[in-house]
């Protein structure tokens, strides 16, 4: 089974996962394509993109997490917002890697337990989100390279693909560097971490709750203009351009306090506090009240 799951989502669109684990996006215009994040570099994904698209393809970044940029030493030119190019630059920590197979491994051996429990009730997994094997030597394999010197992209940027482009929104909150990819012909969002459907993670040092809900209200008031939003994380890894709206309502009311938190853990098996939702939830910090 390849670690990979891919599918067309819209014209030239097409996800590319490691399910259970990121999702990372192929853009294909008529000249040339890019990918919106390159994985954890777990295994290669520039076969995989290849295979999908015969066009030159770069890398374009939503922000510079481990999880997001593990295959970028697989082509020759990538790009990120400024904020995030220190940190690409230095690469992931190896404990910060032995946390997340650590937690990968709590991911598989729940598998089976839900796997059952969804073929029997709920019939809510896809291949999107069934997580594959880890490879057998994965613990010393997975060592990504040295990303090329990358290139900046700001806020306003367009990056022209040929009868195609994706502007650039600077979109902190998450981190720093975070930003998200608007196709405006396509009505096409492509968020990052951002937005997803999962738990929201703001709870890390880098992370300001303050720039978070301002940057989710800004693309709510685009949700009338996005037919999809494509997200970084989770088995729903696409969502109507409505979704926009909740995200933004649930970072207004965590900020007022209109709020019950429960203790939760996030991937790195760190303590945090959990705001639930809806239509998702938000990771703080242990501490915030």
């Amino acid at each position: 089974m390849s670690w990979f799951f891919t599918r067309p989502v819209a014209r030239g669109v097409w996800l590319v996962a490691e399910p259970g684990h990121v999702n990372s996006w192929l853009v294909a215009g008529r000249d040339r394509a890019v990918l919106v994040d390159s994985g954890l570099g777990i295994a290669p994904i520039r076969p995989v993109v290849a295979a999908l698209t015969g066009r030159p393809v770069d890398v374009v970044h939503t922000h510079a997490h481990f999880d997001h940029v593990g295959g970028d030493t697989e082509f020759d030119r990538v790009a990120i917002h400024p904020d995030g190019a220190a940190e690409l630059r230095a690469g992931a920590d190896p404990a910060e890697r032995r946390r997340y197979l650590a937690y990968a491994r709590r991911l598989l051996a729940a598998a089976p337990a839900y796997r059952a429990l969804d073929g029997e009730f709920f019939h809510l997994l896809s291949a999107d989100a069934d997580p594959r094997p880890l490879p057998p030597d994965v613990d010393t394999t997975w060592s990504p390279g040295p990303a090329p010197e990358p290139d900046p992209l700001v806020e306003g940027d367009v990056v022209d693909l040929g009868g195609r482009s994706l502007r650039v929104l600077h979109t902190p909150g998450h981190s720093p560097d975070s930003v998200c990819f608007l196709d405006e012909h396509a009505g096409l969002l492509i968020a990052g971490d951002t937005v997803n459907t999962g738990p929201i993670y703001a709870q890390a040092p880098e992370s300001d709750l303050a720039a978070f809900a301002a940057s989710t209200a800004r693309l709510a008031a685009l949700a009338d203009d996005v037919h999809l939003v494509l997200m970084g994380h989770f088995g729903r890894g696409v969502a109507e351009g409505s979704y926009l709206r909740a995200v933004a309502d649930a970072f207004a009311r965590l900020r007022a306090g209109d709020v019950t938190l429960r203790p939760a853990r996030d991937c790195d098996d760190d303590p945090v506090r959990e705001a639930v939702f809806d239509a998702c939830s938000i990771y703080v910090p242990a501490g915030f009240s």
